[in-house]
């Protein structure tokens, strides 16, 4: 009697496990952002208060890469360019909902950064201008960390002055 009742009892606590902690391939693509808080305050004040910056001053972790995909860019295409997938995803369950969209950015102001160290992903974050303004103008959408110093002006495409453009110093 005993084990009939303990069987549905581990299967339920297997099924909770597994939604909790997903399949192996989710535990390889999870990163976490949370480096991105400190990088976009330093990142706001550096870009209102400087005429040139280099990113790896800004920055609390180690990086090789950087992409900057600009608003609308296809998913698919990012992680081709990349070169990996990867999801923020604090869950499981969030993973399987979200993650066909999730590094997709919708808006005119949104932007998405990722950082990479040994093709593995560091940082990645949809940002808003609103939240960060700054549009970093590059070619094929990338830089490297040996080359991240960049010069700041006001953007033309943008009232006020309040968007920074950051174009790559020679």
């Amino acid at each position: 009697m005993k084990s009939k009742k303990i069987f549905p009892l581990i299967g339920i606590t297997l099924i909770i496990l597994f939604f909790i902690f997903g399949t192996p391939r989710y535990q390889s693509v999870k990163i976490s952002n949370e480096s991105f808080i400190v990088l976009e305050n330093k990142l706001k004040e550096a870009s209102n208060t400087n005429s040139e910056i280099n990113i790896n001053n800004l920055t609390s972790f180690s990086w090789d890469e950087c992409y900057v995909f600009p608003p609308y860019y296809p998913q698919e295409m990012i992680y081709e360019k990349v070169g990996r997938e990867w999801t923020s995803s604090e869950t499981f369950i969030e993973f399987l909902m979200f993650h066909n969209i999730e590094n997709q950015t919708v808006n005119d102001d949104q932007y998405l950064i990722v950082f990479k160290k040994d093709n593995n992903i560091v940082l990645s974050k949809i940002y808003d201008l609103d939240q960060l303004p700054v549009i970093f103008k590059l070619d094929k959408y990338k830089f490297k960390s040996n080359n991240a110093n960049f010069l700041i002006k006001v953007s033309n495409q943008y009232d006020e002055g309040k968007i920074k453009e950051l174009t790559l110093k020679d």
